[in-house]
């Protein structure tokens, strides 16, 4: 029988499979949008990810159009390689031994690609926000504060931290018997 741990632990992967998926199909649907709109805008104004304000900003200027919803494309597809990284680090720790090198360069690896999607939403992805209204006087608000990521990038960079002191101590251990 397995434990309450283990049966977590599988949730969790179910759950990590499914946000990557979910960030997987937004980010192929804001793709197709993006490339529809310069070939049959019609059709991709009835798509998934259409919003009425970024076909305004297309009418207004094509480069605002493509850098924002690169922006968006790229913050998708981060999220969605979050979602598989923490997938693959779940398939990789072994409640036998947890502490590994192989789990800790994941967690950080994690770490620093959080903090990277904090970057591009918080700080690009706003400020470009922020110059279209001035430019346009069109209000997007597709992308969020962002200052979630930076707080989980942190908890992760700490529990790696915690993981390579266990590894440390794991050595030690086994050179002192």
């Amino acid at each position: 029988m397995k434990t309450k741990t283990e049966i977590i632990l599988i949730v969790l992967k179910v759950l990590a499979l499914l946000a990557a998926i979910g960030f997987s199909i937004e980010c192929g649907a804001q793709l197709l949008t993006f490339v529809s709109s310069f070939i049959n805008p019609e059709w991709s104004k009835k798509t998934l990810s259409a919003s009425k304000q970024w076909f305004q900003i297309l009418d207004y200027s094509a480069a605002y159009y493509s850098f924002g919803m690169s922006l968006l494309i790229l913050s998708s597809a981060l999220k969605a390689t979050v979602w598989y990284l923490m997938l693959d680090l779940l398939q990789k720790l072994q409640l036998r031994s947890p502490f590994s090198m192989d789990v800790t360069k994941k967690l950080e690896k994690l770490a620093y690609l959080l903090l990277g999607v904090w970057v591009l939403i918080a700080f690009i992805g706003k400020t470009y926000l922020h110059y279209v209204v001035k430019a346009t006087g069109i209000n997007l608000t597709d992308f969020s504060s962002g200052d979630e990521y930076l707080f989980i990038a942190g908890i992760v960079y700490i529990i790696s931290q915690i993981f390579k002191r266990g590894i440390e101590m794991q050595e030690e251990n086994q050179l002192t018997v």
